[in-house]
């Protein structure tokens, strides 16, 4: 991890006011303990910031490095860009973990947060997007263990991200291809273990530690997560699918509650929206299991729909 940012980072939170310096300091304790292993390839890292010399006592020319921004914003900005390359850079090549992309992210957030909440910091929130995601083309995430707490985290900062990226432009930031790709072993997971795999990622993520983030998990939360998750979707094992989609139209048309049946028809719909193998499943199995619900008006409505697929 280069110093360079530890102490730019440093230097902004002796010049911040009492608000944001909880956040700082955050986002520092992760530089220091966190973020040196993300550059652990033991090489020496050049300095990346503006460099200039100074003449010593001796008549020899130090090397001191400094901030050439003045303005609290534009040095906040600088060590965005600065930490950002030094990531793709010295840390990629060497590991591509989860967690790295995890922590890389979260302190990039924490600092972002620094910023005002108006287009600038949408604009870089957009910007940190976008460059993670020509890093992911090259560098996808590698999942090491089956585990679901680091992508969870993950899905949580991105989903953040993305928030902070529409809320000062004039429409929602459109997440790419590629960046939602990186979910679909996370996804794949619940649709093994869960009887409505949606709402239990959901769950999770507004159950789980948010970083020290004030955040509540809202819909618009629960928009972007919806979006991924069904991205994700056609790409699981046809297996997964099959699977999945066969025991959540088992439980409408055991469900006696219709908010209950609409919540797993909704994920239901997630599944069979943009894929014909399911479609077709799904259509043969409401057929022979329709007259089961003739004495319960909403879910013999679903099983209908389904069966006409």
């Amino acid at each position: 991890m280069s110093d360079n940012l530890i102490k730019s980072v440093e230097e902004l939170i002796k010049t911040s006011k009492k608000g944001g310096v909880q956040r700082l300091n955050y986002a520092l304790n992760l530089l220091q303990q966190e973020g040196r292993p993300l550059f652990s390839s033991g090489q020496d890292i050049p300095l990346i910031q503006s460099e200039v010399f100074e003449k010593a006592s001796d008549g020899s020319r130090k090397k001191i490095v400094i901030i050439q921004a003045t303005g609290e914003q534009e040095r906040i900005l600088k060590i965005i860009d600065d930490f950002i390359d030094e990531f793709e850079i010295h840390s990629l090549p060497y590991s591509v973990s989860v967690k790295n992309y995890l922590i890389f992210l979260l302190i990039v957030l924490k600092i972002l947060r620094k910023l005002k909440p108006n287009y600038q910091r949408s604009l870089y929130a957009a910007h940190t997007l976008s460059r993670v995601n020509q890093m992911l083309t090259k560098y996808p995430v590698d999942y090491q263990r089956r585990t679901t707490r680091d992508p969870s985290g993950l899905l949580f900062v991105v989903t953040q991200l993305v928030i902070e990226a529409g809320c000062g432009l004039k429409f929602p930031y459109k997440l790419d291809e590629t960046m939602s790709q990186q979910f679909v072993p996370l996804v794949t997971k619940y649709c093994m273990n869960s009887e409505n795999p949606l709402q239990e990622i959901i769950l999770d993520i507004t159950e789980m530690p948010k970083f020290r983030l004030p955040i509540i998990i809202d819909q618009s939360y629960k928009d972007v997560i919806t979006k991924i998750f069904g991205h994700c979707l056609p790409k699981i094992p046809v297996k997964v699918r099959i699977d999945r989609t066969t025991k959540l139209l088992e439980k409408i048309i055991l469900e006696n509650n219709d908010s209950t049946a609409l919540t797993y028809y909704n994920t239901l719909k997630l599944f069979f929206e943009k894929d014909n193998d399911v479609r077709v499943h799904l259509s043969k199995v409401a057929k022979k299991e329709i007259a089961k619900t003739r004495h319960r008006k909403f879910v013999k409505g679903i099983i209908e729909e389904l069966a006409s697929l």
